[in-house]
């Protein structure tokens, strides 16, 4: 556990609560189907028309409660990808307040060997690996991996090997941004919006898996 540990509970209370609410709509879609369905068998004794007046009535709720469950899709994990924007943004600003760039951060050494021209992708993550927490070479490694990863000698493997690590630490980001977007990314799949074609059933069994999935990073923060 780090010092921005509050950061991923965070994450972890707002996934939790929309899917507390999703499960709810979902819940009472699939009870008022059953209620409907049930409505709609025949059973000796009844009044045809109470019977129908029974349909009726169900019909009504199961449109009702699919209304609001098409409501809650369309808007609960909305609301909750702007909570985690907000949630990241406060992250970030804490991370560069910690690591602010600074001229006395810069190691000249590894300046000059990142303008020789010399180094293949492994040595650029590798030197990420070596000043993680240092915001300041993190940006200028990023701007030498980019550079590198736009000359015409270099093939086509090492130019999306040093694009993805420009991808990954752009900006200065570190180990803990990048932990959390991967965070919010696992958050994505659980929510059943990421991998292919969305169906509330998929959505439903993966946000059950959540805490499985998420509770050692989230604790690990």
């Amino acid at each position: 556990m780090t010092k921005y540990n509050q950061y991923a509970k965070r994450l972890d209370a707002a996934f939790k609560e929309a899917r507390e609410k999703f499960t709810k709509a979902y819940t009472q879609y699939n009870d008022a189907q059953e209620r409907y369905a049930e409505a709609q068998r025949w059973h000796s004794g009844e009044n045809p028309v109470e019977k129908e007046a029974k349909v009726f009535r169900a019909k009504a709720d199961m449109m009702e409660a699919e209304k609001g469950l098409r409501e809650i899709r369309n808007s609960v994990w909305a609301a909750y990808d702007t909570q985690v924007q907000a949630i990241r943004r406060d992250l970030e600003q804490d991370v560069r307040t910690s690591y602010a760039a600074s001229p006395d951060a810069i190691d000249t050494n590894t300046i000059e060997l990142l303008k020789s021209g010399v180094l293949g992708a492994d040595d650029y993550y590798s030197l990420v690996d070596k000043f993680d927490n240092n915001q300041t070479m993190l940006r200028l490694i990023a701007k030498y991996a980019k550079e590198a990863a736009a000359e015409a000698n270099k093939d086509s493997q090492t130019r999306m090997a040093l694009n993805v690590l420009c991808s990954e630490i752009g900006d200065g980001k570190n180990k803990t941004i990048r932990a959390f977007d991967d965070l919010c990314q696992m958050s994505k799949y659980c929510s059943g919006r990421a991998g292919g074609r969305y169906s509330d059933n998929h959505a439903i069994n993966m946000a059950e898996k959540w805490e499985q999935l998420s509770g050692a990073a989230v604790e690990g923060f």
